[in-house]
């Protein structure tokens, strides 16, 4: 359960699950982006991202209850990482920096932490094409960023710190996961759990403020108003988070924990990670109808870059392994 493991070969049933994990990533990206922008506190956010999931992943929970008891704390805690802390940390950049930003150093970087970590901790081997298309990554996401790391006026630099820091424990998630040996759905059920306990626990100290809580408690304890107003009034809160509930809980929450899940088990977590980074080309993009962003020559430029690498350091240049052959690969490894 503890192990390492190694990397699988590439095989189809892990790209198509990580296809559809970075549309849903682009989709989390921008509603965290839009969220800053609302009336919605990161809390109202986050409560969406888990609280959703968690009840949704309980049958898995209770099933899986034995094994991941078993599970190693420091484990576990690598797992959690990618949960409450990280979704603030991401909540906290995207007030500061657009989202073509958030897609470009998060995902973008994560690759190379996630290599570093598994060549550091786990001695995993670091091929020249990998170590080629890691360079060529960050020379992307060096160029994606050029002009706003040299504008201090705009603050952007915050938001990038933020996002930095969210990759890195984005990486030690993307780890956890492929150690713990609990399965997909197990995993994202601890994680979403978890991450829910953590923020009821800060909700009740009083640490973090709900607006969407506070404003639906306002509707209903006001005693003077007709139950169809205030049914009209809970109509229009829904109305208003109705597109973060998908993202966040339905997409990102139940959906992408999944399939990213099954992507690290087919692919591997450095397979997984590099594949991730074309994130910033799906975001950039949809930042400009959704958002009203702007894509400049440098921030074009830096994600062609950036899909380059991506190609280098996945190896999705390689023939695609038959389900049988990668099949009989996981058993021996």
């Amino acid at each position: 359960m503890d192990q390492y493991r190694g990397e699988p070969a590439v095989n189809g049933i892990g790209i198509l699950a990580m296809v559809a994990t970075v549309v849903i990533w682009v989709g989390f990206l921008l509603s965290l982006r839009a969220g800053s922008e609302s009336s919605l506190s990161t809390t109202d956010l986050a409560l969406m991202r888990f609280g959703l999931p968690a009840l949704f992943f309980v049958p898995w929970l209770i099933r899986c209850w034995a094994d991941i008891c078993r599970i190693r704390w420091y484990y576990a805690l690598m797992l959690m990482l990618g949960g409450l802390p990280f979704f603030y940390l991401i909540a906290l950049g995207s007030g500061y920096a657009p989202a073509a930003h958030a897609g470009a150093l998060v995902p973008g970087t994560a690759p190379l932490f996630v290599t570093g970590l598994a060549v550091l901790v786990f001695k995993e081997p670091l091929p020249r094409s990998r170590l080629i298309g890691l360079a060529v990554i960050l020379l992307g996401v060096t160029v994606l960023l050029s002009s706003a790391l040299f504008d201090w006026q705009q603050q952007y630099w915050r938001g990038h710190l933020a996002f930095l820091a969210a990759s890195a424990l984005w990486a030690f998630y993307t780890l956890g996961l492929r150690v713990l040996g609990i399965g997909a759905m197990a995993a994202t059920a601890l994680l979403c759990s978890g991450s829910l306990l953590g923020l009821l626990l800060l909700l009740g100290s009083g640490l973090v403020e709900s607006n969407l809580i506070t404003s639906i408690t306002s509707i209903t304890s006001i005693t003077s108003i007709t139950s169809i107003t205030a049914g009209e009034s809970l109509s229009l809160q829904f109305q208003r988070i109705w597109p973060y509930l998908l993202t966040q809980g339905v997409g990102a929450g139940i959906i992408g924990g999944f399939t990213y899940g099954v992507a690290i088990a087919r692919l591997g977590a450095e397979k997984t990670a590099a594949l991730g980074s074309f994130t910033p080309a799906l975001a950039a993009l949809a930042a400009i109808p959704l958002l009203g962003e702007q894509l400049s020559l440098m921030t074009l430029i830096g994600v062609l870059v950036i899909m380059a690498g991506v190609a280098l350091a996945s190896g999705v240049q390689w023939r695609l392994t038959p389900a049988k052959t990668a099949s009989n690969a996981q058993v021996r490894a």
